[in-house]
């Protein structure tokens, strides 16, 4: 009961911010509609609003959401990595969202150590530094020392964050149920699909255990580099709310200044880079997604690290080689063949017009191709990319654009560091090798065995199957469900006409047969200011079944 009353009031509270920031539409095309009354709803089209006039449409969803707090931050954060859900503009928008939240108290922080641990502080660390070096929505960042004499950093779990997440989840679930129609209308049509993603994101997110197992598997990989250089998680003294990582320490990648000091080759170091990433894409599928500078540091060797691996990509064998075909075809200057590789990346594609699909596609071939080494913008790639995407609602795995966003990013970092960088001439061999590895003979023979694998099989389930659908035949069983799409949605609006009309019926009847008593006029019956009783009462009645059916009727607009 006081969960439901605790939704009811922050579902007001989203009502207010919406109606701050002028959408009315939204309260009014949505089930939001059933929390606001019918006068106040017709004063909508009245009310004049300085946000309005101040700021565009996508500005004002960003304030909204900014006003929401720290998960809807997130959301949307989420979302500007998704441009086949969301428009450019938005995009754009929501990529100057910042969730700007003050470190918690030191004295809480050894408190959740020592609790999740199960050790005080003293047993566990040698020295703990009380300002915390990184403070975020989830949690925030101490340096210390373990009892070895290593140096470490201890990620620690805001308080109450899991039970303010899981809340807040669930009123956005709750949320959307009530405005999925008015999404769906403005294009967005799986956002259950959308919140159920961000959950799952949101959850691992809480589970320290995760990132942790993630940076182990990244510290196994590149343990045999000796020019990569990723952080220890000490599992021992981690828990689901407490992470201990190896410190690193070095200066971030875009550092210049720092860079010349050390004599350094900025042109070595962004290719070091851009090798480093490719590698972890094109031969691994596992990859850091956030790579901008703060994430990449420098060492007084050339020797590169990775931090915070809060956000990962994976990638299967079947997409890496999709996405070899895509560059491939890139690079060679050919729509069709780039036409077909997206098509396949895709998990949905709705494309009537391939012949216009693939015209698009060859003028961003054409205009991209032309360009110098130093206007060469892999990000002006990624965003034209992005909007033939949304433009044929290609629904693309995830992965995808977590991919594309980093090469973007350090296509950025590498013109920093060197203006004549071309992140092309470093995915070129990439490609390459992983076309031959496509048609290798090895990959062939273990393509045809799973296919031989499928097929038998069908062959073998194929007897039993039939062999089942032919005994519920026989014994009557058999049942077909079809679902016509749109058809519940129609039979609403019959059934809520049906049902008008039957009270605009009972209306008419009520009135006719109020006013032939009144003319008629029996000398038996009572009557109030000379009109028969019955006459008042079947007026009455009709009055206010006429009130509630204009009220009804204005609410459902």
């Amino acid at each position: 009961m006081f969960k439901a009353v605790k939704n009811i009031s922050r579902i007001g509270e989203v009502i207010n911010i919406l109606l701050k920031y002028s959408f009315e539409d939204v309260i009014v095309n949505s089930s939001l509609r059933k929390f606001i009354s019918a006068k106040k709803q017709v004063s909508f089209q009245y009310a004049a609003n300085d946000f309005l006039e101040k700021y565009n449409r996508w500005e004002r969803i960003r304030m909204v959401i900014e006003e929401m707090g720290v998960t809807a931050i997130k959301l949307a954060q989420y979302l500007s990595n998704r441009p086949d859900i969301l428009p450019e503009p938005l995009i754009k928008e929501f990529e100057k969202l910042q969730a700007n939240v003050p470190p918690f108290s030191t004295i809480t922080a050894k408190a959740i150590i020592e609790k999740e641990t199960g050790q005080k502080i003293n047993d566990l660390f040698s020295y703990f530094d009380n300002h915390a070096i990184g403070s975020a929505s989830i949690g925030q960042v101490h340096r210390v020392r373990l009892k070895s004499g290593k140096d470490a950093v201890v990620k620690i779990q805001r308080p109450q964050a899991e039970e303010t997440v899981k809340t807040d989840l669930r009123l956005l679930r709750e949320f959307v149920k009530l405005t999925s129609g008015y999404f769906q209308n403005i294009g967005i049509l799986n956002p259950f699909e959308i919140v159920n993603i961000f959950e799952e994101m949101m959850l691992k997110e809480l589970d320290y255990t995760t990132e942790a197992k993630s940076i182990l598997k990244f510290h196994k990989i590149y343990y045999q580099y000796e020019n990569i250089k990723i952080p220890k998680p000490y599992l021992k003294y981690s828990t689901s709310k407490v992470l201990v990582l190896e410190f690193i320490s070095g200066c971030k990648i875009t550092d210049i200044e720092q860079i010349k000091k050390w004599g350094l080759s900025r042109r070595r170091i962004a290719e070091k880079g851009i090798k480093m990433y490719l590698m972890q894409i094109f031969k691994y599928g596992l990859f850091h997604a956030d790579p901008h500078p703060g994430n990449i540091l420098l060492y007084p060797d050339g020797k590169l690290a990775l931090i915070d691996f809060g956000m990962i990509g994976r990638l299967t064998k079947k997409q890496k080689f999709q996405i070899s075909d895509l560059f491939f075809a890139l690079t060679t200057q050919d729509a069709k063949a780039m036409a077909t590789s997206i098509r396949r990346l895709s998990i949905k594609s709705e494309i009537d017009d391939f012949a216009s699909f693939e015209n698009d596609l060859q003028e961003l071939i054409d205009d991209f191709i032309v360009l110098d080494v130093g206007e060469l913008n892999m990000k002006e790639l990624v965003v034209r990319l992005q909007k033939i995407f949304f433009k044929y609602k290609l629904q693309m795995p995830g992965a995808i654009f977590l991919m594309l966003r980093a090469l973007s990013i350090l296509d950025g970092v590498g013109k920093k560091l060197y203006p004549k960088f071309n992140p092309l001439k470093y995915i070129k061999p990439y490609t390459y090798k992983i076309i031959q590895e496509q048609y290798s003979l090895n990959n062939i023979k273990s393509e045809l065995q799973f296919s031989f694998a499928q097929i038998s099989s069908l062959f073998y389930s194929s007897p039993v199957d039939l062999k089942y659908i032919i005994e519920k035949i026989r014994s009557g069983e058999l049942q077909t469900k079809i679902d016509i799409v749109g058809f519940d949605d129609f039979t609403k609006k019959i059934d809520i006409f049906a049902n008008k009309l039957v009270i605009s019926i009972i209306i008419t009847a009520l009135i006719l047969g109020s006013s032939i008593i009144t003319v008629a006029k029996p000398e038996t019956m009572p009557t109030v200011l000379s009109i028969p009783i019955f006459s008042v009462v079947g007026i009455a009645i009709a009055t206010f079944l006429a009130l509630w059916l204009l009220i009804y009727t204005i609410r459902r607009r």
